[in-house]
């Protein structure tokens, strides 16, 4: 956990400042491909990143293939949300942050294309990202 997040602090380039009004932020989308996965950056515009869902095709050293997770790091209020065109959904709802959900899994046929997005959500409010093609 800490080497996952040292990397994506430094891929962010994290800012320490104070958070804006919930009510008055909005949000990025930031996707970046590192070696051992792929990620989309949820940044909240003029603060910093918040959080980031994680999807990983075949990784090694013990990770699930064909898995989704998301983080959580900011305690505003809001969850990160992230879903995958097959249905798959992680999410950290419930939960206090910081707060970094299980891996949600469950073997694909390979070499698939398959969609991944990531949402901002508090109750039946929901700020989404695009669609990002991801493999299997």
């Amino acid at each position: 956990m800490a080497a996952l997040m040292s990397a994506v602090g430094a891929v962010a380039g994290l800012t320490l400042a104070a958070a804006p009004p919930a009510a008055a932020a909005s949000y990025s989308f930031q996707p970046t491909w590192p070696s051992w996965g792929q990620i989309i950056l949820v940044k909240e515009d003029g603060y910093g990143q918040v959080g980031f869902a994680e999807w990983r095709q075949d990784p090694g050293g013990g990770n699930p293939g064909d898995a989704l997770r998301v983080y959580d790091q900011e305690p505003d209020g809001y969850g990160i949300e992230a879903h995958l065109s097959d249905g798959r959904k992680a999410t950290t709802r419930g939960h206090n942050s910081p707060y970094q959900s299980p891996w949600t899994t469950g073997n694909l046929p390979e070499d698939h294309t398959y969609y991944l997005w990531v949402c901002v959500v508090k109750g039946s409010y929901s700020n989404c990202s695009q669609k990002f093609a991801v493999s299997s």
